[in-house]
């Protein structure tokens, strides 16, 4: 996947930023299309070995050491389980006192960075504020607000919009029908969890279920009623059932069922509180 065919506008601004050695050492990047693309072409530029008009080559041994993953001075963070964890950026931190095997400059891209601990969030402040080394933090989140206060005053943050029609093309280039590509288009926020649904073996029967399920819930709620039983054994997990929800959101909207859309965005926040999934349904046809 092409960050300047994805992101072409960030691409630009970026390119321009690298060129005049203008590169900030510590970003938020909010939103997750394309948000870890561009971190890791970012890596590239810092240490890319032939790098022109400040765009890295994509094929000396550093730029490809980077695509997979093996480059020392790069380093990947992301959650241990449900959190980032103090012990992990400590690690972290402990590495940038060590003189590195390739370069004197380091990168760290800390995926889903919103599930640092206060504690992680606290050890990681310091060294935003106050850099030891060139080093170049890029903090990926779906969610700043669940960033430290602190954190956020104390990095430049991005905003990442999601190219729908991009990942409509993206989806049907792998196979999907354009109805079912823009739905999922719709729902998700990256290629790589379109791609996940999309080859999943439940989503797209799961899906077409639920746009029966929303036809008929418009011209006889009684009848959609009923049908709330068919649809539980598509959706018996947590990460099923958000998609579910997703997926009537868009397609109520779609209809213009304002009532409806109104009705499901109360369902869903039920079901967040831990209402039955299939009573959580049942209240929208009642």
């Amino acid at each position: 996947m092409k960050i300047e065919e994805i992101q072409p506008q960030l691409y630009q601004t970026f390119q321009k930023l690298v060129k005049n050695d203008h590169l900030s050492h510590a970003y938020v990047f909010v939103g997750g299309f394309g948000n870890y693309d561009l971190a890791v072409w970012l890596a590239k530029a810092v240490f890319c070995q032939e790098i022109v008009e400040g765009v890295p080559c994509g094929r000396c041994r550093i730029c490809r050491l980077i695509d997979a993953n093996e480059f020392s001075e790069l380093q990947i963070i992301e959650p241990d389980g449900q959190t980032i964890k103090v012990e992990q950026i400590r690690e972290l931190l402990a590495s940038f006192a060590s003189t590195g095997f390739e370069s004197t400059k380091k990168v760290v891209i800390i995926k889903d960075a919103e599930k640092m601990g206060q504690n992680a969030a606290n050890a990681l402040l310091k060294t935003i504020e106050e850099p030891d080394s060139e080093v170049y933090i890029f903090l990926l989140t779906e969610n700043e607000n669940l960033l430290l206060p602190t954190i956020q005053s104390r990095t430049q943050k991005v905003i990442f919009p999601k190219n729908t029609q991009y990942l409509s093309e993206f989806l049907q280039k792998k196979g999907l029908l354009k109805t079912d590509a823009d739905l999922l288009a719709a729902i998700t926020d990256s290629t790589d969890k379109a791609q996940y649904l999309a080859e999943s073996s439940w989503y797209l029967p799961a899906s077409k279920a639920l746009a029966n399920f929303v036809q008929t819930a418009i011209t006889s709620a009684e009848i959609a009623f009923l049908k709330v039983i068919e649809l539980l054994p598509h959706f018996e997990g947590k990460a099923e059932q958000e998609v579910a929800f997703d997926v009537l959101l868009v397609l109520f909207n779609q209809l213009g069922a304002t009532n409806l859309t109104e009705k499901t965005f109360k369902a869903e926040k039920m079901w967040r509180a831990n209402v039955r999934f299939g009573s959580c349904l049942e209240s929208i046809c009642l």
